[in-house]
C-alpha cells in the first residue's frame, strides 16, 4: 500500500523514553505534535514544551478534536487501561488512527477504541531508546506494523517520515517477531553479562579487567562480518572446527568456576553446531561428537551459585 496516506494532527500519550523519541523525531521531520498526554502533568508539560505542542494534560480529555493520529507509548500492561480511559472521551474516534508501540501486544488490545470506530494498529520501532535518543535514531531501522488496513497505511507513512522501514506483520507473527528483537538486544546484553562473569577473575595491572571492554573489538568485528555475510559464513571458533577437546576444556573450566553458567554455554554451543552443520563445516560424526560433549554439561543446576 502507498506510503502517501495522510498522517494528520498527532498526539502522544506517554512521555517516557519512546514517547519522547517519537515526539522529537516527528518534530525534527516537520510533523507538529499537537498534544502530549501523561499521567504525570509535569512530564507532559516538559515534553510538550520540548517539541512545541500546544496542549499538555493528564487525561484523554486534553486531546484536541482535530487530532487524527494518537500514539500510545506506555508500558505493555497499561495499554488496555489507557485505551479504556480514552474511550470515555468525546473524541471523533471514527476519523482517528490509534497506535500502541508494544512489540509483543497485538492491535486487538485497542478494541475499546476500535469499537468506537478508531482504526487500530501496533507501531513498534526495532530500536532501544532513552529520553535523549536523537531523532536520527529512527533512520534505517525496521518498524513492525500490525492492525487495520487503514491504520497500516498511516503507519507506513509515519515510518517513512521518520526514515524507517515498515514491516507488515500478521497478529500471529507478533510474538515471534518480538522474541527475535528481544534476543537481539536484551539477549546480547545478557550474553555480555555472562562474559563479564566468566572473565571476572582475570586481573590486568592489578585491576579487574572489564569483560565487555576486553571483548568489544571482537564483538564489533564479528558484527561487521555479519553485516556482510550469513551466520553460516561468519561463524568461527572451536565448534565450527569440530574441536571437541577445546569445547570440553571450556566446560571443565565452567564446572570449576561458574557451574551455573554451564547450561548457557551448552545451549549456545549446541546452536553453533546447528549453524556449522548448516554451513557444511562439520561432518555428521563431528556434529554428533560435539553434541555428546555438550550433553555432559546440561544437567548442571542453572540456579546454583559458585
Amino acid at each position: 500500500m502507498s506510503r502517501s496516506a495522510p498522517i494528520g494532527p498527532i498526539a502522544i500519550v506517554g512521555a517516557g523514553a519512546l514517547g519522547t523519541a517519537l515526539a522529537r523525531g516527528l518534530s525534527a521531520n516537520g510533523h507538529q505534535v499537537e498534544a502530549v498526554v501523561s499521567r504525570n502533568e509535569e512530564d507532559a508539560r516538559a515534553l510538550a514544551n520540548r517539541v512545541g505542542a500546544s496542549v499538555a494534560g493528564t487525561t484523554g480529555t486534553a486531546l484536541p478534536a482535530p487530532v487524527r493520529l494518537v500514539l500510545i507509548c506506555v508500558p505493555d500492561d497499561a495499554i488496555e487501561d489507557v485505551a479504556e480511559d480514552l474511550g470515555h472521551c468525546g473524541h471523533p474516534w471514527g476519523d482517528t488512527v490509534v497506535a500502541h508501540t508494544s512489540g509483543a501486544k497485538r492491535a486487538a488490545v485497542l478494541d475499546p477504541l476500535a469499537r468506537q470506530g478508531a482504526a487500530p494498529m501496533s507501531f513498534h520501532p526495532v530500536q532501544t531508546f532513552t529520553e535523549e535518543t536523537p531523532p536520527e535514531a529512527f533512520e534505517g531501522i525496521a518498524v513492525g506494523l500490525e492492525g487495520d488496513d487503514r491504520a497500516l497505511a498511516v503507519g507506513e507513512a509515519l515510518a517513512g517520515v521518520l526514515g524507517a522501514q515498515p514491516l507488515r506483520l500478521t497478529p500471529d507473527e507478533k510474538a515471534r517477531y518480538h522474541c527475535a528483537a528481544a534476543l537481539a538486544s536484551n539477549g546480547l546484553v545478557a550474553l555480555l553479562a555472562v562474559v563479564e562473569e566468566v572473565l571476572g577473575g582475570l586481573k590486568e595491572d592489578d585491576t579487574v579487567a572489564s569483560g565487555a571492554a576486553l571483548v568489544a573489538p571482537l564483538v564489533e568485528h564479528t558484527w561487521a562480518n555479519l553485516k556482510e555475510g550469513r551466520p553460516e559464513e561468519v561463524l568461527t571458533g572451536p565448534v565450527m572446527r569440530g574441536d571437541t577437546g577445546t569445547v570440553q576444556a571450556h566446560l571443565d573450566a565452567l564446572e570449576r568456576e561458574a557451574p551455573h553458567l554451564v547450561p548457557v554455554y551448552a545451549a549456545l554451543s549446541r546452536e553453533m553446531v546447528r549453524v556449522a552443520a548448516r554451513g557444511g563445516h562439520l561432518s555428521d560424526d563431528q556434529a554428533e561428537a560435539l553434541r555428546s560433549s555438550l550433553g555432559t554439561g546440561t544437567d548442571a543446576d542453572p540456579d546454583s551459585e559458585r
